[in-house]
């Protein structure tokens, strides 16, 4: 019986990947870097690098740490863009890939307002797009903000105020007037996704009128946009559901306004001053934003811009 060392194996391996692609031990990659070997462990740890572990040795593939250079260098010039959904941060963002296009690109991944402050935190974003309402305070965002973001920089932009209340059938059918006579008339809901601002201000409406979610037909049933409630009511899955007055025009839907609410932007403090969020924030402008549509019923721009807060 041959007993072949573990050093021995990870030569012969390390020759026949070199054939087909360099790989650079941690050494050799903390001196391309130009970073300590602790932090390259940091990296692998994170899943942040192309890397292989072999007889219990970790070593990096050199083209395909070259294309992941490439990469993260590319997307410092791109926004990814997390949070609520919003049908004009949509448009928004189109019109900034569009007009900015091949320098920079927007991407927009609407995960609900919870999940992505918390994506932001975990450095998953560059910004965020959030409607949270205090249950305590009853104010918009700065209290959630405050304790997820809790030791990191951070500035807070009003992007718009918009209009939240039930979308229902043309003509209101059942004469729905609020959340008691959905409960009182069991009117079939169409809820929201967890984490959701929306959800949450349904939380709050229930907390506020001591009314409770077991009362609510179809509580359990939840989609992911304002659009997908707008349309389970326009076919008639659903009778009544939470959600913006934009999106109700279009299908021909009635809208019984329950409360304005702050839609803000959350940029790390790290990024404020970059060219790209720079360049980016030159969007967020109501003149800008008016150009996208002649009518933006719902949204109110009194605030578009203004600084909430920063520190």
């Amino acid at each position: 019986m041959v007993i072949v060392s573990s050093s021995l194996i990870f030569l012969v391996l390390r020759g026949i990947f070199r054939t087909m692609d360099k790989l650079l031990t941690t050494k050799e990659l903390a001196g391309l870097l130009r970073l300590n070997e602790k932090k390259v462990y940091q990296l692998v740890k994170e899943g942040n690098i192309p890397h292989v572990r072999i007889a219990g040795k970790w070593l990096f593939p050199e083209r395909h740490v070259t294309r992941w250079i490439d990469e993260n260098v590319q997307r410092e010039r791109d926004i990814l863009i997390v949070g609520s959904n919003d049908v004009l941060m949509e448009k928004l963002v189109l019109l900034y890939s569009q007009e900015n296009f091949p320098g920079s690109v927007a991407f927009y991944s609407s995960m609900g307002s919870s999940r992505g402050v918390h994506a932001l935190s975990l450095k998953k974003g560059q910004v965020c797009c959030t409607h949270l309402l205090d249950m305590e305070t009853g104010e918009y965002n700065l209290p959630f903000l405050d304790r997820v973001l809790s030791g990191q920089r951070y500035v807070v932009v009003n992007l718009w105020r918009r209009k939240q209340g039930l979308i229902v059938k043309k003509g209101n059918p059942m004469g729905l007037r609020g959340l008691e006579d959905v409960i009182e008339k069991r009117a079939k809901f169409i809820n929201r996704n967890e984490g959701s601002g929306t959800r949450v201000l349904l939380e709050y409406f229930l907390r506020e009128k001591d009314l409770s979610e077991k009362d609510i037909a179809g509580f359990n049933e939840k989609v992911d946009s304002h659009l997908d409630v707008a349309l389970k009511v326009f076919f008639g899955e659903a009778d009544v559901g939470l959600g913006i007055e934009y999106v109700t025009y279009p299908l021909g839907l009635d809208f019984l306004p329950l409360k304005e609410e702050m839609f803000d932007l959350v940029i790390p403090g790290e990024l404020w001053s970059t060219s790209v969020i720079k360049g980016f924030m030159d969007y967020i402008d109501p003149v800008r934003i008016n150009s996208l549509s002649k009518n933006l019923p719902g949204y109110n721009l009194k605030d578009t811009g203004k600084i909430r807060f920063g520190n």
